[in-house]
């Protein structure tokens, strides 16, 4: 009887070793030239917040499940609140106030589960689920986007997610005596230039 346990441990053992030695895992940097932004629209024109000044320093990880042909993806990047920039100084203001940068001075993105079908073609499509942190709210949502590895070497995830600010307890901004007012529905719009390391 003993015996028997044993030899169904070994047995496990043996099926657990070949199944971690089956899957590949591999790290990517986010560059420094990634692109964040943040679009939305008043009644009465559309603006876009665009974070610069990204550090660069966050990685994600691809493991790659050969026998399922397919691979995931998670990771997260970490922005600066206060360096989101609208190109228009009293909007930029206004957003940082909103986001409360001076208490919550990251906005996080952290992929948590990106599915990666058929690897080893040019474009490749990942659905999965994305954390979104903003003024201190986390919020998980579906998405799709797309993995492209271009002709110069550089490999890109590009994607957008549309949220709202209510999703974060958020009241969207009004200005001038009520007669600018954003609209709850905003988008965050991302394309990551990967490297390998």
């Amino acid at each position: 009887m003993k015996t028997r346990a044993l030899s169904w441990i070994g047995l496990a053992v043996i099926l657990l070793g070949f199944t971690a030695t089956n899957k590949k895992e591999s790290q990517w940097l986010v560059s420094e030239k990634s692109v964040v932004e943040i679009l939305g629209k008043t009644n009465i024109n559309s603006f876009e917040c665009q974070s610069i000044n990204y550090s660069g320093n966050d990685i994600l990880t691809e493991v790659l499940f050969p026998e399922k042909n397919q691979a995931v993806w998670s990771g997260e990047i970490v922005l600066s609140s206060a360096n989101f920039d609208c190109f228009n100084r009293m909007m930029t203001k206004d957003f940082h106030q909103t986001v409360q940068a001076d208490e919550h001075p990251q906005i996080r993105v952290r992929f948590l589960d990106l599915i990666r079908k058929n690897p080893n073609t040019p474009q490749e499509s990942l659905n999965g689920n994305v954390e979104i942190t903003l003024a201190g709210v986390c919020r998980r949502f579906p998405i799709s986007c797309d993995l492209k590895f271009e002709k110069n070497g550089k490999t890109r995830l590009i994607g957008s997610q549309t949220v709202t600010f209510s999703d974060f307890q958020i009241d969207p901004p009004v200005k001038f005596l009520g007669t600018v007012k954003v609209q709850n529905e905003i988008s965050v719009r991302f394309g990551l230039v990967l490297e390998e390391i």
